[in-house]
Order: C-alpha cells, then sequence, then structure tokens
C-alpha cells in the first residue's frame, strides 16, 4: 500500500515542468503535422507506409479485420475497469474526475483538429485527399490508458507505463493494419493525448496527496531509453525508403515511431507524476 503525506506546495520546477512537458508534446504533434500534411516528402512516406501496412496481410480475414477493429475499444474498457479499481481502492475520485476531463478534452481536441481546423492540401500523392490527422481511434485508447496511469500508485506506474505503451502501440499499429490511419495521424494523437495527460497530472499534483518517494526510477529510464533506441531504429527503415527505389521500408518505420513515441510519452508521464515530497528536518 502507498503512504501518503501532508501535501507540501509544489516547487516552480514542478509545476514548469508539467507545463513545459505538455507545451512540448503538443509543438511535437504540430511539427509532425506541418511535416506530414504540408510537404511532398512527408504525404508521400504516410501513404507509402499506409499501404505497406494495410497490404502486409492480403489474406487477411474479415474476422481478423474485425479483431484489428476492436482493438482501441478493448483497450478503452480495459482501462475503464482498471481506472474502477483504483478509484475504489484508493477511496478518491479525483483522479477519476481529472481523468475523465483528460478523455473528453483529448478527443474534443483531436476531432476539432482533423474536421474544422486542419485542412490537408491535395498534392496529387495522396488517393485520399480527405484528412485523418490526428487519430480518434488512437485518441481513445491513449487517453483511456493515460488515465490509469495518472491514477496509479507512484510504485506501480513505471509498470503502468510500459503496458500502456504497449497497448497504444498496439492499436496505432492495428489502425495502420486495417487501413484506418496513417503513422503521422498515430503519432500526432499520441503526442496531443500526453500533453493534456501532463495538464492533468499538474492537476491532481496541486490538489492531491503526495506520496512519499519509492523506488522506480530505473524503470521509467528504461521506458525513455527504449523509446528513444525505438526511433534511432526507425531511422534506418526510413533511410531506405527514401534511398530504395520503389521503397520497402516505410511500414517498419511507422511501427519503430509508433513504438518509440508510445514509450517515451509513457516515460515522461510517469517522471513528470513521480512522487517528491519534502525532505523531513534533521
Amino acid at each position: 500500500m502507498t503512504t501518503t503525506a501532508r501535501r507540501p506546495a509544489p516547487t516552480v520546477l514542478q509545476v514548469l515542468g508539467h507545463l513545459l512537458g505538455a507545451a512540448a508534446l503538443w509543438a511535437s504533434a504540430a511539427l509532425v503535422g506541418v511535416v506530414a500534411l504540408t510537404t511532398a516528402t512527408g504525404q508521400w512516406l504516410d501513404e507509402l507506409a499506409l499501404r505497406q501496412a494495410s497490404g502486409a496481410f492480403p489474406d487477411l480475414s474479415d474476422r481478423a479485420a474485425q479483431l484489428l477493429d476492436s482493438v482501441p475499444w478493448v483497450v478503452g474498457a480495459v482501462s475503464a475497469l482498471c481506472l474502477a479499481v483504483l478509484a475504489v481502492r484508493s477511496r478518491r475520485l479525483a483522479p477519476a474526475v481529472v481523468g475523465a476531463a483528460v478523455v473528453v478534452l483529448s478527443n474534443l481536441t483531436v476531432q476539432l483538429l482533423k474536421r474544422v481546423l486542419l485542412e490537408k492540401p491535395d498534392l496529387g500523392i495522396q488517393e485520399a485527399a480527405v484528412n485523418s490527422f490526428p487519430s480518434g481511434h488512437t485518441a481513445a485508447a491513449a487517453a483511456a490508458v493515460a488515465v490509469v496511469l495518472l491514477a496509479a500508485p507512484a510504485s506501480s506506474r513505471p509498470v503502468v507505463g510500459l503496458l500502456g505503451a504497449a497497448a497504444t502501440t498496439a492499436t496505432g499499429v492495428a489502425t495502420l493494419l486495417n487501413g484506418w490511419h496513417r503513422p503521422s495521424d498515430v503519432v500526432a494523437s499520441l503526442l496531443v493525448v500526453a500533453g493534456w495527460a501532463a495538464l492533468g497530472g499538474l492537476v491532481l499534483r496541486l490538489t492531491g496527496p503526495v506520496e512519499r518517494p519509492v523506488p522506480g526510477g530505473g524503470l521509467t529510464a528504461l521506458l525513455a531509453v527504449s523509446g528513444a533506441g525505438a526511433l534511432l531504429v526507425g531511422l534506418l527503415p526510413l533511410w531506405a525508403a527514401l534511398r530504395v527505389p520503389g521503397g520497402g521500408w516505410a511500414a517498419v518505420a511507422a511501427c519503430a515511431a509508433i513504438l518509440g513515441v508510445s514509450l517515451l510519452a509513457a516515460a515522461a508521464l510517469t517522471a513528470l507524476q513521480a512522487p517528491r515530497s519534502r525532505r523531513p528536518r534533521p
């Protein structure tokens, strides 16, 4: 059981960490959008990755396709159950309320961006010029996972972050395989949701009890290193997609990017939400 203490006032650095973290995540999502939507190379890579991923299993049965479609909803249902259990065990409704706000704001932001604010220019590269950026499927699953991460006890947050990254990666890859979304749609959604979760974590830091520090920094660091490693590994197939005639590696690079961003987002949220209490006076 996690022990708690009286809530000390958050330091300026802690508050800035959440605010700057959210800003950095949203700025990264904006950068992804600029490259993927407005440049010829970005649209070409996005379309190539989608075609390769959706055509990777030409004999995929209708039943298998339906199972892939259900991944976001399964992730959401499992996350909702976990959140309910955590709320009952902690006897606190604040994480659930803040989590609900994160879910609503994340999905509202994604839908506004996709349907109202953004318009993808038709550069004659992609078959479907209708804007699908960012991914609503991914946002729904990622927001559900982020809520559980915020509500989880400090001792289990790194593990929850790892499992959550696996769930969001599976969701993103499933949307590629079924042809629902391009890689940039998925990556941007992950970043948008993580930004709102960072602000949700700030609200919990300002209003809730502070948990005493517990071991777990090693796994959080491993999440960050693994995420950065996945992005670096994805550079090789990305280079091949740009250089090899016909481009044979765009989908592999896309999956590496989704995995890397999922792990890095989980590491960032775990680190931001890490318990910090004042040192006891001697």
